[in-house]
């Protein structure tokens, strides 16, 4: 059902994604990008809840946001349940795109939320765990150089202390500019 208000979302021009999350930062549906990497993604819910915490606890508390960068804005909106992050061009209309997520955020009932972690929790069973690859054998290590004979070390500078201080420059004296 969600997907239907989702693809709402995602056929407005000038959208590229949209991703929700829960209050815990669980990513519950993700149609973003694929330039949004995965380590974008592992660290997203902990940087926008700092983002509404902060603002809420110095400013007046706001539940939408437009982030704006070079070439992308990323809206962030907040509801009872969920945080919903849309990545937009510039020139997207904002009032449609606000529209089309108020009716998002409306569809997402406490029933509706419990289902999409239900299907996010049977998606996780049903995929294998990622397996890393084994990495290939270093090349043999030359045997070691043999070390040069060392001398004496230098003695180790003292650490001022409270009658022995370091000396600092003297500060240039300037006129408008000019030395004097």
């Amino acid at each position: 059902m969600i997907d239907k208000v989702i693809k709402n979302v995602l056929e407005l021009p000038g959208v590229d994604g949209a991703c929700i999350l829960d209050k815990k930062g669980v990513i519950l549906h993700n149609e973003l990008p694929d330039f949004f990497l995965e380590d974008f993604l592992d660290d997203l819910s902990r940087r926008v809840t700092a983002l509404y915490e902060a603002v809420d606890e110095n400013y007046n508390p706001c539940d939408d946001y437009l982030l704006k960068f070079p070439q992308k804005y990323i809206q962030l909106r907040r509801s009872r349940n969920v945080y919903m992050l849309v990545a937009v061009d510039p020139s997207v209309n904002l009032v449609s795109l606000r529209m089309v997520t108020n009716l998002v955020l409306k569809h997402i009932t406490p029933k509706v939320l419990s289902e999409l972690r239900a299907s996010k929790d049977l998606i996780a069973q049903t995929q294998p765990e990622k397996v890393e690859p084994i990495p290939a054998p270093a090349a043999p290590t030359p045997p070691p150089a043999p070390e040069p004979v060392a001398e004496a070390p230098a003695p180790a500078p003292e650490a001022p202390t409270r009658n022995n201080r370091v000396a600092r420059p003297r500060p240039q004296r300037s006129f408008r500019g000019s030395q004097y």
